[in-house]
């Protein structure tokens, strides 16, 4: 998968998350316009709106360092 693809992917992400397009702008404190611009990729996405981004994302999954999650992170061998 392309990187813009998959940026413009969490940019999305983290609209869902928020409640739309409007609350991730408000959250980024970017324009609407500007936002769209860049969800639709007629713009490139700067680092630091993709990593804000990614905060949001990475602030919906569970707490890496809760033992009730500790099982789902363990590292299992496979079996070829």
């Amino acid at each position: 998968m392309d990187a813009t693809v998959t940026a413009r992917r969490v940019l999305a992400r983290a609209a869902v998350l928020l409640g739309g397009v409007t609350a991730l702008g408000e959250r980024l404190d970017l324009a609407q316009r500007q936002l769209t611009d860049y969800l639709t990729g007629a713009e490139p996405i700067p680092d630091e709106i993709l990593l804000a981004a990614i905060d949001i994302v990475l602030e919906e999954l569970p707490d890496s360092r809760s033992p009730a999650h500790a099982d789902k992170l363990a590292i299992r061998p496979t079996k070829n």
